[in-house]
């Protein structure tokens, strides 16, 4: 009997995918980021381009629950786990399913801030050599990987894109690239439980695309639309695609499922292009003019020598 993949499946395949090219992206971004500025000026862009829209969402999430009853129901445990970005490491079940991999960018941020600190450019993939030892060492312990540890060197394919990229494409650097992007792919088909090769694909397909638009300077208006409303789309997506198939069941299973789907996504674009302008871009404004205000003098001065 053949597999017929429903919307939801498909969306699960196709979100690896965007899961994979988000985590190298990040790496790419935040690698750069971290190199042109200060640790608390990065830490405080980060924590008001992140932190605000997340709780907001975690409220949405609440508020649906307290209002609807078909809404899956979370115990309050589970809610204070989010919210203090907890929820990995005390074990509770988290109130969306799409926040496992903002756990995995928040803790790269701290973890790269460190090791920028500590390193500098250097050792880049002495580190990711150390972080397959150990989800090595916990697939041999538990029989099985840990996704987090499985998709966390993904960030540093990111990392050797930047570095080659600042040496102007040298042939040593594309070495890298390519010889760390094939032992990433094995090890995703190794260490993963579920989607091995499709994860592994992505992620083949990921830098080579990256690598073929990396030239092309010029500004493609839909790509930046969707690049800059990213984040609040994703925190959003999963809560559209609740209601819409709640709403209609019935077309999940009829080829209409397709079409369905699609509408569904362009609109958790509209709704992540709303919730960018209410929320992320106030709160980025609040960010930066701490920054230069006196109520964090260290932030501010630093910042302004570092342009």
């Amino acid at each position: 009997m053949g597999f017929a993949p429903t919307p939801e499946s498909s969306v699960v395949a196709l979100g690896r995918g965007g899961v994979t090219l988000f985590f190298l992206l990040s790496g790419y971004l935040i690698f750069k980021s971290v190199e042109a500025e200060p640790g608390p000026v990065f830490a405080l862009r980060r924590f008001f381009k992140v932190m605000p829209s997340y709780w907001l969402n975690i409220l949405v999430i609440l508020a649906l629950d307290l209002a609807l009853t078909t809404f899956p129901h979370m115990g309050w445990a589970s809610y204070a786990a989010d919210a203090a970005v907890l929820t990995d490491i005390l074990g509770t079940a988290p109130v969306s399913g799409v926040f496992w991999t903002l756990f995995v960018e928040i803790k790269f941020y701290f973890f790269i801030l460190l090791q920028y600190a500590l390193l500098g450019r250097r050792f880049s993939l002495v580190v990711v050599v150390g972080l397959l030892v150990i989800e090595g060492a916990v697939w041999l312990w538990r029989g099985h990987g840990s996704t987090t540890l499985a998709y966390f060197p993904v960030f540093y394919i990111g990392i050797e894109l930047a570095l080659a990229e600042s040496a102007q494409w040298s042939r040593v650097h594309i070495l890298r690239v390519v010889g760390l992007t094939a032992v990433l792919a094995a090890s995703l088909v190794l260490f993963l439980d579920r989607l091995k090769w499709a994860s592994a694909g992505y992620l083949i397909a990921s830098v080579c695309l990256f690598m073929a638009f990396t030239g092309w300077r010029a500004r493609n208006r839909p790509l930046i639309f969707l690049g800059v409303t990213s984040y609040s789309t994703y925190l959003y997506h999963s809560l559209v695609m609740t209601w819409v198939f709640e709403t209609f069941p019935s077309m999940r299973s009829t080829p209409l499922g397709f079409f369905v789907l699609v509408g569904t996504m362009a609109l958790a674009v509209a709704v992540g292009a709303v919730m960018y302008r209410l929320v992320e871009v106030p709160m980025v404004r609040l960010g930066r003019r701490l920054e230069s205000s006196r109520l964090i003098p260290y932030i501010g001065r630093h910042d302004r020598t570092s342009r």
